[in-house]
């Protein structure tokens, strides 16, 4: 046997100790758990953090270079905090916005609903028909009289009351609606007013 080998043969292996794995076991989900709450945590934004928001949500297709160039900042800062907003889940992705009377559909209708139960059944039922149906833009579950308000879009009436008729009022779950339309739109943004932050 070569002194090389009659070295490794003299050393001790590590045993693996089951009182061990269970206390490596025991941190890592501390870790883990840690971790989860560390996601969990309200993003504290800064004030780079907002001229980014603000530049972005005035126009999505801006490169960080042009963001940089307008705020005072460097390209590779504007990459890096814009990566950690998207991590956080302040920044869930970048829209285009379209104008739907110039698609054909004028018509906004501010749909309210009501079920005949709560039960778990009903209300996933209810979730999945809302979205397989294009024509609704936005559902929320609301306090009050009805339960949910839905923001729908219509070509004309006609179409609307068939929405309405054939996709929802005959759905054995529905107990009750109540439509408004829309005459004028005084207001419509998506913009976040970074303004009244913290």
């Amino acid at each position: 046997m070569s002194p090389r080998a009659a070295s490794y043969k003299s050393r001790k292996l590590p045993t693996v100790c089951c009182a061990n794995f269970a206390t490596n076991s025991a941190s890592l989900e501390r870790i883990i758990a840690g971790i989860g709450q560390i996601l969990n945590e309200k993003f504290t934004s800064t004030r780079l953090d907002r001229q980014i928001l603000d530049e972005l949500q005035a126009d999505c297709r801006l490169s960080n270079q042009e963001i940089a160039d307008r705020i005072g900042s460097s390209a590779s800062s504007i990459w890096r905090r814009v990566r950690a907003m998207e991590q956080a889940g302040v920044i869930d992705g970048f829209h285009l916005s379209v104008a739907p009377d110039k698609l054909g559909l004028p018509e906004t209708i501010l749909l309210h609903v009501s079920l005949h139960t709560h039960s778990e059944k009903t209300t996933a039922a209810f979730t999945r028909l809302i979205n397989e149906s294009p024509e609704v833009l936005e559902c929320y579950a609301v306090t009050g009289e009805y339960d949910y308000q839905l923001k729908v879009l219509a070509t004309d009436m006609r179409a609307y009351y068939r929405f309405l008729e054939d996709k929802l009022m005959s759905r054995n779950f529905i107990s009750r609606t109540s439509s408004t339309v829309v005459m004028k739109k005084i207001k419509q943004t998506g913009k976040i007013p970074t303004g009244s932050l913290p």
